[in-house]
């Protein structure tokens, strides 16, 4: 057990009768609708991994709840990657959330730097996303290409850049035209004085 870095965990339910424990373990992926006994899925995991010791976290899982979410940051202060297939902001007030006293604690002392989700954003959930993760350096996500042009000037801002840390940013599955949309909008605003831009299997590109 002490040689395992990475734990897949892919099953229905996860008890407390768990006999392994991996003290090694700094990666962690969860598939299918995780559940366990109980009421934070936390509790369970540090049975069986050091939370303290991950770096980076998967969740492949579009029921796994916010609040597990957010308790999962919190008890992992040495995680700089994180990747989820949803982050389920419905049901929530997000300016609420914002002035939450644990949101605000957990938005002051993550690490995350890469953060990956492979839903659709819209622009309220990615200022939201950008305030609970203020050490993002990487940013990829989904954007509806009717809100491409002013999400991007949102993450770009002279403002924002002035106090934030991101520089590299992939948007998913958008239409080619938006590499050349974006390119015209660039050097007619001047909004970057130096950036790259490419288009990769679908995928956008932009570094600055």
């Amino acid at each position: 057990m002490n040689s395992v870095k990475h734990l897949y965990i892919r099953c229905k339910q996860a008890t407390d009768t768990c006999v392994n424990y991996f003290p090694n373990t700094t990666e962690l992926t969860i598939k299918h609708s995780f559940k366990t006994s109980d009421d934070f899925i936390s509790t369970t995991l540090n049975r069986i991994i050091p939370l303290t010791k991950l770096t980076k976290l998967v969740i492949e899982d579009y029921d796994f709840p916010f609040k597990q979410i957010i308790q999962l940051i919190h008890l992992t202060p040495n995680l700089h990657t994180l990747k989820l297939d949803l982050l389920p902001f419905y049901e929530i007030n997000l300016n609420l959330l914002e002035k939450n006293d644990f949101f605000q604690h957990v938005s002051s002392i993550n690490k995350i730097k890469n953060f990956e989700i492979r839903n659709w954003c819209k622009l309220e959930k990615i200022q939201l996303i950008v305030t609970l993760f203020p050490q993002l350096e990487y940013f990829k996500t989904r954007i509806n290409e009717e809100e491409m042009g002013q999400t991007i000037r949102f993450l770009l801002s002279r403002n924002d850049y002035k106090k934030r840390r991101l520089f590299f940013l992939c948007i998913s599955e958008i239409p080619k035209k938006c590499l050349k949309e974006l390119n015209r909008v660039f050097k007619s605003k001047k909004i970057l004085d130096d950036y790259l831009i490419k288009f990769i299997n679908r995928d956008l590109y932009l570094w600055w």
